[in-house]
């Protein structure tokens, strides 16, 4: 007799957690003034922040590709494997994926004393601070919007694009609000590539239940490359690729991949059992579970 609390059981102790949470940024988003939402757009986000999926799922089809990802760049499934790169994730993610990264600018003592000073104040600041910080902000004065482009930008990174699992910031991302007179020209594609990538590297040669970066980015680079292939010339394929990727079309295809498990899922014995006896939800990055009677 087949024994699905070991096999659920099995599953889990496979299943990984990530605290990417595209839903998290949408929400925040939505209740952004028309005022606020000028200043994403002005500083490079707005088609992230306008069309990221406000849509739940499991952090279950994330973390398999995850495991699915091979150092140093590509996704293999059982059909085929899938090159993933700094200007892959800013195609799909909406972002600038050209030029240099603000740490350059660091290195060559571009910054000032004062710009040190700004940005350490946010070391310690969690998730839920950058929230309350962005939702408090008036933008009466230019310090009001300084502070609220410096405290976007991290936020945007500790919930979508470099999450990490630490209740503080990584501090990795706060050279990014040394200088944000023009957050558009910094390469995110790059950044947040580079940040996903040695968040995959230390979870597999550490062998951890987490991995640091945005998983959201090869969720939607698998899902373009598998629906239109590499090289389409359609209008829905066109960049950025997360406008396609939402809502009920994205639904519709991470239903698809757990009914076909053979496509992405190497553990293909359990999955067809999981919307009968798993129900997987995630609320701030953290798995609950429970089975139904």
């Amino acid at each position: 007799m087949f024994n699905y609390l070991t096999y659920v059981f099995q599953l889990l102790q496979k299943c990984h957690r990530t605290r990417c949470s595209p839903s998290e940024l949408a929400k925040t988003y939505a209740g952004f003034s028309n005022e606020k939402k000028t200043f994403v757009h002005e500083m490079g986000f707005g088609a992230l922040a306008e069309n990221v999926s406000n849509y739940s799922f499991s952090n279950l089809i994330m973390m398999e590709l995850v495991d699915s990802f091979h150092i140093p760049d590509n996704i293999r499934t059982n059909i085929g494997r899938f090159k993933v790169d700094a200007t892959k994730v800013g195609h799909a993610l909406g972002l600038n994926g050209m030029g240099g990264l603000y740490r350059q600018k660091m290195l060559k003592k571009e910054v000032s004393r004062e710009q040190y000073e700004a940005a350490d104040k946010y070391r310690k600041k969690s998730l839920a601070d950058l929230r309350d910080m962005l939702t408090q902000i008036q933008l009466d004065i230019e310090e009001d919007i300084t502070n609220f482009k410096r405290a976007f930008i991290l936020y945007v990174q500790k919930a979508v694009l470099c999450p990490n699992n630490s209740k503080p910031l990584s501090p990795k991302t706060l050279p990014t609000i040394l200088d944000v007179t023009n957050p558009r020209a910094m390469n995110w594609g790059r950044h947040v590539y580079s940040f996903l990538l040695n968040g995959i590297t230390e979870m597999k040669k550490k062998n951890l239940k987490s991995a640091d970066g945005c998983v959201f980015a090869l969720l939607i680079i698998y899902f373009q490359e598998t629906h239109f292939g590499m090289d389409s010339a359609e209008a829905d394929a066109q960049p950025p690729w997360l406008v396609y990727w939402k809502d009920n079309i994205l639904k519709r295809r991470i239903k698809y991949e757990f009914e076909n498990p053979t496509v992405l899922f190497s553990f293909d014995c359990i999955i067809p059992y999981l919307n009968a006896f798993l129900v997987i939800s995630v609320d701030s990055g953290v798995w609950h579970t429970k089975l139904e009677a």
